[in-house]
C-alpha cells in the first residue's frame, strides 16, 4: 500500500483491503470477487441516497447543515 505519487494512493485502498482482514472473507477462496461485490453494492447506495425518499429527509430532521451553512449577519462583518 505504499505507492509512489500522489494517485491513485493510499486512501481508496483501504476500503477494499478492509474485507480482506474479516474472518469470513479473509478464509474464503474468492475474496476478490466478494470485496469488489460489496464495494460495488455500498457505492451505489452511497449514490442512490439522495434518491430514496426517507434517506434524503434526514438532514430537516438532524440540522447537522446548520452548523456549516450558517449566515453570518451584518454585524459580524
Amino acid at each position: 500500500m505504499n505507492e509512489t505519487g500522489s494517485y491513485p494512493g493510499q486512501v481508496w485502498l483501504w476500503l477494499y483491503t478492509f474485507w480482506y482482514q474479516i474472518k469470513p472473507f479473509s478464509t474464503s477462496a474468492n475474496v476478490d470477487a466478494l470485496a469488489m461485490t460489496i464495494m460495488i453494492v455500498l457505492s451505489t447506495a452511497l449514490v442512490l441516497i439522495p434518491f430514496i425518499s426517507r434517506a434524503s429527509r434526514h438532514p430537516r430532521r438532524i440540522p447537522i447543515y446548520k452548523l456549516i451553512w450558517r449566515t453570518t449577519t451584518d454585524a459580524e462583518h
